[in-house]
């Protein structure tokens, strides 16, 4: 016990700071990991403080306006109300309002802005998630014509607090690395999508080859090696529980005969039309497969004999109810099914035999009817 509490208590500090939704969990955490920016923006600017670069009304509006910034985009994710906007990460938008608090520490900062630049690599990076080259690009273009605001606006009302040549020399370097910062990030943001685009085409891929390794081609049912599985693990849950559940050995009657006289195109047409039928009659905790040829196997769990003679009563009656096109109007499409109970702790293979059993005395009575053992 004492072993997993920490355990518990971390999980249950991380839902509910990140939220119990997992994408949105990844969002809120790259938004915490981006708040090592504001921490860098507001050292700086206490350091600058200390240093007599800045003065206490500055520090004391950045501390406020970053609280109130942080505050706002946990909200805004937390509530949910991100997953309105195209990119619900906000990435772009949290991108654009930290150049503004820079823009704004800049522009009262007293002759030193260079330690404010190095801000701007650490934002472009968190662009890597989400952005292309492209909203870097505009970003960059942003970013400059926001520090050439602040030396346009800083050398028209307080020039005693910019040297202009050494602030046009700064505006030039970031007119440099950042475009450099822009193609890299957009580039490794172009192979994060690819990696995820192909890690989902993979996934889709195996569930497909896993859909193709338990289904049968033509039914769309269980295989008969996964329909034996199932019924082990449901076997293993009865045995454990003691609820029991019913078999259903169902078999198409004189199928023979519509291949023989109708070709095998319209059985196998027979066969799709009586699978879609006990599928639809099942419930959703009910599996069937195709045991071989025209049978098929109904589970029923959770079902007393009577629940499952009811069922198949309906199975019946909705497939002679059936008109096949392919087949002449004067042949008629039945069924007959052997059902069964299993026994706590018999092999799966008992359980078939007597359902076997079961459906070989209707066919001896006359098929187009039900028996029970």
């Amino acid at each position: 016990m004492k072993s997993t509490l920490p355990g518990t208590i971390f999980a249950s500090m991380r839902a509910l700071i990140l939220g119990e939704d997992k994408k949105q969990a990844i969002r809120i955490s790259r938004f915490l990991m981006s708040v090592v920016a504001y921490e860098i923006s507001f050292s700086l600017l206490y350091f600058g403080y200390l240093l007599g670069y800045a003065d206490g009304w500055v520090v004391a509006s950045g501390a406020i306006t970053i609280s109130i910034l942080f505050c706002c985009f946990y909200a805004w994710m937390r509530s949910g109300l991100n997953l309105k906007m195209a990119d619900p990460s906000l990435t772009l938008i949290q991108m654009v309002v930290a150049t503004l608090v820079i823009m704004f520490l800049m522009y009262n900062a007293n002759h030193v802005r260079g330690p404010y630049l190095i801000i701007y690599p650490v934002i472009f990076l968190f662009g890597v998630f989400k952005l292309n080259t492209k909203q870097f690009l505009s970003l960059t273009l942003f970013v400059l014509f926001t520090y050439g605001f602040v030396i346009y606006m800083l050398e028209q009302y307080h020039p005693e607090k910019i040297s202009v040549n050494e602030d046009v020399l700064q505006w030039m370097a970031l007119a440099v690395l950042l475009p450099f910062f822009s193609f890299i990030g957009g580039h490794l943001s172009s192979l994060r999508e690819k990696l995820r685009s192909n890690h989902t085409e993979l996934q889709q891929a195996m569930t497909i080859i896993h859909e193709m390794a338990i289904r049968d081609e033509l039914t769309g049912l269980y295989n008969r090696r996964h329909l034996l599985e199932l019924l082990g693990i449901e076997k293993h849950r009865a045995d454990r529980s003691g609820q029991l559940f019913c078999l259903l050995l169902l078999d198409i009657d004189h199928f023979k005969k519509v291949n023989d006289n109708f070709g095998h195109l319209a059985g196998d047409k027979v066969l799709k039309i009586a699978a879609n039928v006990v599928q639809r009659e099942l419930r959703a905790f009910d599996f069937c497969g195709r045991y071989g040829g025209e049978e098929f196997v109904l589970v029923m769990g959770q079902t007393t004999m009577e629940g499952a003679i009811t069922c198949a009563d309906r199975l019946r009656h909705s497939v002679e109810a059936i008109r096949f096109p392919d087949l002449a109007d004067d042949f008629w499409v039945t069924i007959s099914l052997g059902i069964t109970e299993y026994r706590l702790r018999e092999e799966i293979s008992e359980t078939i035999r007597r359902a076997d059993e079961a459906l070989y005395r209707a066919k001896r009575a006359g098929r187009n009817r039900i028996e029970c053992t």
